[in-house]
This record gives C-alpha cells, structure tokens and sequence, in this order.
C-alpha cells in the first residue's frame, strides 16, 4: 500500500541521515485507515522531527555513527589522545560595546559559519560554543590518524 511505501522509502531515508528543513514530517499527509500502520506513520514522524532537531546541534557524522551502531555505549568512553582546539576572538567584549547588535549577530553568522567548514573540512568534530569561543576537536569519536596535523591545518586556515 502507498502508506507503507511512504513508510519504508522515509525509514530508508532517515538511516542515511538524509533531512532536510522540508522533509521534516514527510509522512504528514493522508493517515492510513489501519491504525497500526497510522501508529507507525505518527511514531515515524515523532522519530524524524526528532531526529532532524538532535543532527542540528550534534555533528552529523557522530549522529550517524550512531544510528548505524558504530558508536555504541561501549566505545564511546574509549580512552585515546585527542586534539583540542579554542578559538575565541581578540577585542569580541569591545567590539561588542562599540557595534550594533543587528550587525553583530550578522557577523558573528558568518563567522561561526567559516570558522566551522574549516574545522570540519579537516576531520574535527565542533564540541561547543562558549560566547565568541568555538571549542573543537580531533580523534574522538572517529579516529583520525594524523588529528594533530589536521588541527594545525584547520588552525592556519582559520
């Protein structure tokens, strides 16, 4: 039946992490008139709203991993030499005093957004951001065999 094609074809999708802003609740439409298929259908959209929420904050790589089972609650503490990263900007309580907020928060967009793609584009993982802070890091919880040089290389581009 087309419900549980629909059904199928969305679970097929979310395993691969494949979200986007529009396909939150792809499934909302016509419920089948089986109730258990229209639980499924319900429980399914919970599960992909929620999904779609928790791959914003949490770096999509380690989201998969853990979906895909991966990263379980064995491996996750595994000890290992990691690199840490902090980088704040020089003068951000200044310059915060001395310029608009509306043009504040367009440059710290952009900011954020640059200093991330190159932390990502070598291989770390974005921990946190504490004010102007961004707090990375490398190794963990994917292996990476050179996560120094890797760190030192996202560092030079930032």
């Amino acid at each position: 039946s087309l419900p549980m094609e629909r059904l199928a074809k969305g679970m097929e999708r979310l395993v691969m992490l494949e979200l986007s802003a529009g396909q939150a609740g792809s499934l909302a439409g016509r419920p089948s008139v089986f109730s258990e298929v229209r639980g499924c259908q319900q429980t399914f959209g919970a599960l992909e709203r929620g999904l779609h929420a928790f791959a914003k904050y949490v770096p999509r790589d380690v989201v998969k991993m853990m979906l895909s089972g991966e990263m379980s609650s064995n491996n996750a503490m595994a000890r290992r030499n990691v690199t840490i990263m902090f980088a704040d900007i020089v003068g951000f309580t200044s310059m915060c005093e001395s310029t608009p907020s509306e043009v504040l928060v367009d440059l710290m967009g952009e900011y954020f957004q640059t200093m991330c793609e190159e932390i990502l584009s070598t291989g770390g993982v974005l921990d946190k951001f504490i004010g102007d802070c961004i707090m990375a890091l490398w190794n963990a919880p994917r292996r990476h065999q050179h996560h120094q040089s890797a760190a030192c290389c996202a560092a030079l581009r930032m």
